[in-house]
Order: structure tokens, then sequence, then C-alpha cells
């Protein structure tokens, strides 16, 4: 799945499910005022709870609106949030990307209650990836938003679609990669409580996807997935006209025909993800080797056994299909809308590329 619908799967996680854990922590810390506003857009104490959307390599989701699994892996969901807002449906978005660390730390605590000894760790791991991210992969990210500016006036292929994928699963691999050795760090420090409250999560998580994706009924399975697939493809060009949706009802079905087995897929990391952290907390090996570990995880994560499967297969290019028919059947105007959406991402992108990366922020400041 595109690390964008990731993102917005957990936008009504990260500012309610977290602002709830905050408030719980707030009678045992000292109260604070947020060094700005934007701390508060980002997960601070005092604020409310806002809407706010955000997308990652919106290269990918512009070509790929065809929505497959939410992967509800612990490492991969970290990494989505700490990257999210690099590609900024407006400007809250890029506000979103300014205080990342904070939102990033917020869903991490909502996952594992991090400690006072912990926290230090936590927040300048997320630093560090940040500013690492802002320097090697912000240009990444605009060079393929460029590609998609010009690619969104052309026909679209299957071809095109891969490629953007294959992008997309790069530069997370490039991330998962460069967070290895502090991640390492933090899940020799996890406990068991921890575990079990992470897995939890995983729970709750798994039955809000059943309810929304996995419904009895095919009627309402596949009009989950429509409002899905409406949502990235109006992000990208805007309103569709009625024959146009009506069009893209009559393709949702094969996309939606693997359903259980997709979520069978999502079970199975997030299993696997457990038995390694469980082995990590009971077995403390050397830093060295929680990396290797964590290599096999990267393996297992994106080829899982399952993408051996024919239904694999068929549900990927299902999804292909999707996108193909909906990029070729929108008019010069919403192409031209699309082009104007990618100009502003660009923009936000560079500007980004400009600023430098916040220091990291130490417990005592930021509570």
């Amino acid at each position: 799945m595109s690390v964008s619908e990731n993102i917005l799967e957990n936008a009504s996680r990260v500012f309610g499910g977290l602002r709830r854990q905050a408030w719980r922590k707030r009678a045992a810390r000292p109260a604070h005022n947020p060094a700005n506003p934007c701390q508060d857009l980002a997960g601070g104490h005092l604020g409310s709870p806002v809407a706010m959307r955000a997308d990652f390599n919106m290269a990918v989701s512009a070509h790929r609106t065809a929505v497959s699994e939410f992967h509800n892996c612990w490492a991969r969901r970290i990494f989505a949030i700490l990257g999210a807002a690099a590609l900024c449906a407006c400007s809250a978005m890029k506000l979103g990307y300014q205080q990342g660390d904070h939102l990033a730390y917020w869903w991490i605590d909502n996952y594992v209650d991090v400690t006072t000894a912990q926290e230090p760790l936590t927040r300048e791991a997320i630093a560090r990836f940040f500013a690492w991210h802002r320097k090697a992969q912000l240009p990444e990210i605009a060079t393929l938003l460029q590609q998609a500016k010009a690619d969104v006036r052309q026909p679209v292929t299957p071809a095109t679609v891969e490629h953007f994928q294959d992008a997309s699963q790069q530069l997370a691999r490039k991330s998962f990669e460069q967070t290895m050795p502090d991640l390492a760090d933090l899940l020799l420090t996890l406990t068991p409580e921890q575990i079990g409250r992470m897995e939890k999560k995983f729970a709750e998580g798994n039955t809000k996807y059943r309810k929304k994706f996995l419904n009895p009924d095919p009627a309402e399975r596949e009009e989950a997935r429509y409002d899905k697939v409406m949502e990235y493809a109006r992000l990208v060009y805007g309103n569709f006209s009625s024959d146009q949706e009506k069009a893209i009802r009559a393709r949702i079905g094969p996309v939606v025909q693997n359903a259980e087995a997709r979520y069978a897929e999502r079970v199975a990391r997030q299993q696997e993800w457990l038995k390694m952290v469980r082995y990590v907390q009971a077995t403390q090996p050397p830093k060295a080797q929680v990396i290797d570990v964590l290599h096999r995880f990267r393996e297992y994560w994106q080829n899982p056994p399952a993408r051996l499967a024919a239904s694999h297969e068929a549900s990927d290019n299902a999804g292909i299909a999707l996108t193909v028919a909906i990029a070729n059947m929108t008019t010069p105007q919403q192409k031209a809308r699309a082009q104007d959406r990618f100009q502003k991402w660009i923009d936000d992108t560079h500007a980004l590329m400009r600023e430098k990366a916040n220091a990291p922020v130490r417990a005592a400041a930021a509570n």
C-alpha cells in the first residue's frame, strides 16, 4: 500500500488517541506552554484535536489511487509518520513535517508508553532521522514529483504506475535502513508490558480494519474501498463527474476480491514483528545482532511469503488496472488541476529542503 494511505488511516489515531494518552500523562508531569503554536498541531499537550491530512511520496499516491492493504506494522507505521508530511497537500502539512518530531514521538508513546529513561533516546533518534531525511530523501521526492507532474498530462500505462511503486518502496527501504541502529537501541529497552501494549494496539487496529474493509455485505465492502479510492483520486484530480464515478465503481470489484488474503498478510506481518521484539527483549542480544534481525524483518516486510501467491499478484494487478483507468478517464481540466497540485507539493518540498532540521527536544523542555 502507499504510505499516504497509512497516514490518512492513522490521522484520527494521532490526533485522538495520542492526545488522550498525553492528557493522562499531564497529571504526572509539570505543565508547560508550547514553544510555539505549531507544537499544538503536532501533538502538544494543550491544543485541541485537528483534522490533518498528509501524503508521503505523492507521486506514487497520485498514480496508485487503488488502495491495497493498510499495513499495521509498528516499525512501518513509525517511519511512515516520520516521513508523512514530506509531500504536503497544503501549507498545514508543511507545518506537519516541520513539527513531525513531536508527531512521531507521540505516536510511538501511544504504542509503547515511553518511559522516562527511554524518552531522550527516542526523541534524539527521531531528530536524527529527520535531519537525514531532509538532506537525503526530500531531493529524491522532489525529483519524483517532477516526474509525476510531467507524466500526469500523458496517457498512463501500467509501467508508469509500477515505476512509482518501485520508487516508493526504495525510499521506504532506505528509511528503514537508516533507522535500524536507533531502532535496535529502542527494542533492547522494551519491557514485556510495553510489548503487550503494542500487541493490544495491533488488535484494536485490526478490529477497526475488519469493520471497515471486511464487511460481510459485499456491497458495503466495495463501498468502503470505493470511498478510499476516491479520497486519493479527488485529492489529486479534484471532483469527478457522475459518469466518471459510475465507471470507477464498475471497476472496484476486482480490487476487493482478495481482501481476506490481504488481511491475513497484515496479521502475519504483525505477528512476525511481535515475535522479533519478544526475542530481542528475552535474549538481549548484542546490538549488531538486533540490526541483523531487523534486516531479516525488512526482507519479510517487502517480500512476504504471501507475495508468491497468485491471489497477491491478482490483487496488485487489479489495483494497477484501476489506477490506470482513473488516470486515463480524466479530462484536460482535471489533468491541469493535478499538475497544479504537484507543483504546490514541489514548492513545499523545496521549501522544506532549505530549512534546518529541528534539534532534539529534551524531555524537560518538551514536557
